[in-house]
């Protein structure tokens, strides 16, 4: 069943070890959490703990979230100077999910 979901929160930066793929970065991620063996560790890591990770300009970051309730679509974010990204996102879950707000409202970064 499809419903509103309306977030407000931050990406933070997941720290990377030097000289660390993105490709690696998210192997390492998924080998701490007992998942080996995949084809791609970027795409098994968005995947398994989706609406946890965001790719944006090939670095990973973590959600951190709480759940709002309002009538509106929103797909807002603004980024701090110490590379933070605050977002709001409120949408249908049935027309787009999560990741999917989250990519239009950093594409509505200024």
């Amino acid at each position: 069943m499809s419903y509103w979901e309306h977030y407000k929160g931050t990406l933070t930066k997941v720290e990377r070890l030097e000289n660390e793929s993105l490709e690696d970065q998210c192997k390492r991620l998924l080998e701490y959490r007992g998942l080996f063996d995949y084809d791609s560790y970027e795409e098994m890591l968005l995947d398994e703990f989706y609406e946890e990770y965001y790719v944006y300009n090939d670095m990973l970051y973590s959600a951190h979230k709480k759940f709002i309730y309002t009538d509106d679509d929103i797909f807002n974010a603004n980024e701090e100077e110490n590379g933070v990204i605050n977002f709001e996102v409120r949408y249908w879950n049935g027309g787009c999910g999560f990741n999917g707000a989250i990519e239009k409202a950093i594409k509505n970064i200024k």
